[in-house]
């Protein structure tokens, strides 16, 4: 059995190539995309150009129709590709037509097969089209609900006018460099070699493993030749602070050699301290130490449903709810055999409203004495 780490489209592709940079054992990496520059350009050990015969590896054009025309031919190698394959991570950006169309479809194929299966995605940026954002929002609706995925809103650009281009392709490079990182601790978590330091947690129970959305998810990190843990140095800066209070997730991952003995306690009352009581807080720990500094790397992010819930108004708890209007009643009336109304309240001295008013007569005889007193009168 053998781990997968699959590079969909150009902004997985990077990312992938980012954490085989850094990695100490990049094995079962694979390049997909319809461009060719993408895919000949990457460090993948394994590299699949989609249909080159029918865009002449030059990609989808933005089309997800051509895309999934596109991923349907080489539907056979995707098939291949999940052969023998224990755990499956795609990294991906949901606004490239290629990219998306690719981990929708092969995280179908390997929950088909219940293989484990993780997905890193970040959305488009908030300055791209609106077909754009709709796309990778069906996107995202249409991975299936076994699979854990990640959302990683993409990194601020510039607020300048005009943007340097060079600043805004380091900003790029050092949000794929940190989600890189993440990636190579799931490679460890999938080859046994990180493990959750929580009391009595399980590879199993961690939220790699377990399905569901984490959206708005951040990552920072700090490496240092000796970490003091009581005083990360991104913990007092402000964007830690925002990410962590709308946080109700936090993934907490040390690497630190043999000098790990308290850290699971020190580390977690420090992280405690930020962010709010309702946090699930998971620490992760390297059981083989390689040779490196110290690193800390943390992960906050907020619990999401796959289903919009209702949002219902909330009430102001110092007013008094307001009282139901009420109707104002019409009596009831009811005829007399003359054809004179009568109301109900006036029909009797008991007030019922069935009460006879007056006698009931046909041909000079009053009904409402029996036939034989009648009878008897006459």
């Amino acid at each position: 059995m053998s781990v997968r780490i699959v590079g969909a489209g150009a902004a997985g592709i990077n990312v992938v190539d980012e954490w085989i940079l850094l990695s100490d054992c990049p094995t079962g990496s694979l390049a997909c995309d319809g461009e060719a520059s993408s895919v000949d350009g990457s460090l993948a050990s394994q590299k699949l150009l989609l249909a080159p015969d029918i865009t002449g590896g030059l990609g989808c054009f933005g089309s997800r129709d051509l895309a999934w025309r596109m991923v349907g031919q080489e539907n056979q190698q995707l098939e291949e590709l999940l052969k023998d394959c224990s755990r499956l991570l795609i990294v991906t950006g949901l606004a490239g037509a290629t990219g998306a169309t690719v981990a929708e479809v092969l995280s179908l194929k390997a929950v088909e097969r219940e293989i484990p299966t993780t997905v890193f995605a970040f959305p488009p940026f908030p300055f791209e089209t609106e077909e754009r954002q709709e796309a990778a929002e069906a996107t995202r609706d249409a991975l299936p609900a076994e699979a854990s995925l990640f959302l990683f809103p993409p990194p601020p650009l510039s607020e300048e006018p005009i943007p340097d281009v060079a600043a805004v392709r380091r900003g790029l490079r050092a949000f794929q460099s940190a989600l890189a990182q993440w990636v190579d601790v799931w490679s460890g978590m999938a080859r046994g070699v990180v493990l959750p330091a929580n009391p009595g947690a399980e590879a199993e129970s961690s939220r790699f493993t377990v399905a569901g959305v984490i959206e708005d998810c951040h990552v920072f990190s700090e490496a240092r030749a000796r970490l003091d843990l009581s005083l990360p140095g991104f913990l007092e800066g402000s964007g830690f602070r925002q990410a962590a209070e709308k946080a109700d997730r936090c993934l907490a991952y040390i690497e630190a050699g043999g000098e790990d003995s308290g850290w699971k306690e020190e580390l977690g009352e420090r992280l405690r301290e930020f962010l709010p009581k309702r946090t699930r807080l998971d620490l992760l720990r390297r059981t083989e130490a390689r040779p490196t500094e110290t690193r800390l790397l943390l992960l906050v992010g907020r619990a999401a449903s796959r289903h919009p819930t209702p949002v219902c108004p909330e009430r102001d708890e110092e007013r008094p709810a307001p009282e139901p209007a009420r109707i104002p009643l019409r009596p009831c009336v009811f005829p007399e055999p003359e054809g004179r109304l009568v109301p109900a309240s006036q029909a009797s001295q008991d007030g019922t409203p069935f009460a006879k008013t007056a006698a009931t007569l046909h041909k000079g005889q009053n009904l409402d004495i029996p036939a034989f007193r009648r009878r008897s009168r006459s």
